[in-house]
């Protein structure tokens, strides 16, 4: 009974070394596609597939959207339409379309002119200020903010917006870039000489997609079989640069 005891006892170190190490070897979870924000939601773990935002980071970004001249049509502009159907290219209206009136690689924050067209010949104009790494938050199934993380923004800026195409047959300006009515037919795959523009250039972009309801949260989460699915909606698009907008200078 003695050596039996032992035995028992060596078998037992060695299952508890062994699921030790095993739990060492395991890589570790990654944050959530959100930052939760309170501690209810910490607490639960409700936490969506991304890497958490960097700390601080936009404590001074600035606001997300500033109106400054015109209707203020595009807060909230795409937020009451069906977005199923306009990701399957099924709307055509409204369409917009941001010229950058001051801008540049190290100006955190953007005066936007958006071209808001209803039909082919009918068209608004307005005029804000938009920041490009502003908090994108929303309001979670627990009726609690949430805000987008630095993976899903940056999912956004370059593989959603980069590989946006307009789909073949429908109408577009090809690679010359205009204030509509019809887009380029890569709607925020700017090309410039300047570093940093571009994806700056989309990051206001973004922030204006996020404003408008053009661009949710359902557009960056992977479905059910962990496969991003493609965004097709091209209804928003950078017509171009004021050349006497350069704050770089």
């Amino acid at each position: 009974m003695k050596h039996t005891g032992h035995g028992a006892l060596a078998l037992l170190t060695l299952a508890l070394a062994s699921f030790s190490t095993l739990a060492q070897d395991q890589p570790a979870q990654k944050p959530g596609f959100f930052r939760q924000l309170g501690d209810s939601l910490k607490g639960a773990g409700q936490q969506m597939v991304g890497a958490k935002p960097r700390s601080g980071a936009r404590k001074t970004a600035g606001p997300l959207y500033t109106p400054i001249s015109g209707a203020g049509r595009i807060n909230g502009l795409f937020k009451g339409q069906d977005h199923q159907a306009a990701q399957m290219g099924r709307l055509d209206w409204p369409r917009v379309a941001l010229t950058f009136k001051e801008w540049g690689a190290s100006l955190p924050c953007w005066t936007v002119e958006a071209r808001i067209w209803t039909s082919a010949a009918a068209s608004t104009s307005e005029t804000f200020q938009a920041c490009a790494d502003a908090p994108l938050t929303i309001l979670d199934d627990l009726g609690e903010e949430a805000e987008l993380n630095d993976n899903a923004r940056a999912k956004a800026t370059t593989d959603l917006m980069v590989g946006l195409r307009v789909r073949p047959g429908k109408p577009n300006t090809g690679d010359q870039r205009t204030t509509g009515p019809n887009p380029p037919r890569e709607p925020f795959n700017v090309v410039t000489s300047r570093d940093g523009v571009a994806e700056q250039a989309r990051k206001v972009a973004l922030s204006m997609a996020w404003v408008s309801g053009y661009l949710r949260a359902e557009d960056l989460y992977p479905g059910p079989s962990g496969i991003l699915t493609p965004f097709r909606d091209t209804r928003m698009w950078i017509g171009g640069f004021d050349p006497n907008g350069n704050r770089d200078k």
